[in-house]
């Protein structure tokens, strides 16, 4: 069997060299560790900042643009309201909580001028403070942001447009495409895209009128119908229809059949309604 060595029989120039390299062991561990953190903060760090990356003036993420699209036509060529209004703006306050980071949003109205029609400037939802990193962000400051950059400016449009007067007619088709086309790139985004629309659906305009009694099967005859192209493809429409008194529509269920085709034809999900009623 081998002698157990006793460490008194040990020199002690041996015995320090033995401790020396220990310790020179235990420093380049170290060294490595530290290394090996530094490397990985800054590596995680790099990714935050390619994540959190916006253009500074859509707030849409740089390395992709808008993961959503969400674009919104208020037509309000007659009055609402108070209670409508305020079930109005719950809706639309609903509509940007529940979008996801990255959603880019532009508004219209429906107008009887047309110098009226057309998009706001894109938007994206940016980052918001439950969505911050609590070990390296703060969440005060991103919240901070969130509104005065993005959330304040889309309800000031909101409350701008929610403001109506009386019109003698509502193109909502012409107002609709105007919106759309000028929605940067929605036509063709192949992402998700929403389309919320708030109207009483009773189109006025020389193309098609259901106050003189026209319908879908009059419009589908008349040389107007071959105006209408395909911009909502595999859109989701949202319509938060006002309840007014339907002058010159006999039957309720000709806006429907009309809006349901209208859709279907321009490539989008049926229609989901809901009212907003006030009684």
């Amino acid at each position: 069997l081998p002698k157990m060595v006793n460490r008194r029989s040990v020199p002690r120039s041996r015995r320090v060299r033995l401790a020396g390299s220990t310790g020179t062991v235990n420093l380049t561990v170290l060294v490595i560790i530290i290394v090996l953190v530094m490397g990985g903060a800054f590596w995680w760090s790099h990714k935050e900042q390619t994540v959190n990356a916006i253009d500074e003036t859509t707030l849409c993420p740089k390395d992709s643009g808008p993961v959503a699209m969400t674009v919104m036509l208020i037509d309000l060529t007659d009055p609402i309201t108070l209670t409508q209004k305020l079930q109005l703006l719950t809706w639309f306050e609903k509509e940007i909580s529940d979008a996801v980071r990255g959603t880019q949003f532009t508004m219209g109205i429906v107008s009887e001028n047309s110098d009226e029609w057309g998009s706001t400037d894109p938007l994206c939802k940016p980052q918001y403070a439950g969505s911050a990193s609590a070990l390296t962000q703060n969440a005060s400051l991103i919240e901070q942001k969130y509104r005065k950059r993005f959330l304040e400016p889309l309800q000031a449009n909101i409350m701008r447009m929610v403001t109506s007067s009386s019109a003698k007619k509502s193109p909502i088709m012409e107002s609709l495409q105007t919106l759309v086309s000028e929605t940067p790139n929605f036509i063709t985004f192949k992402g998700p895209k929403r389309l919320v629309i708030v109207s009483d659906l009773l189109q006025n305009s020389d193309a098609l009128s259901f106050y003189k009694g026209e319908d879908w099967q009059s419009f589908r005859t008349s040389p107007d119908f071959q105006r209408v192209g395909s911009t909502l493809t595999n859109a989701e429409v949202v319509i938060l229809q006002i309840p007014r008194p339907f002058e010159g529509v006999e039957d309720p269920e000709t806006l429907e059949i009309f809006w349901t085709k209208y859709f279907d034809l321009q490539g989008a999900h049926l229609p989901i309604v809901k009212k907003l009623g006030d009684l």
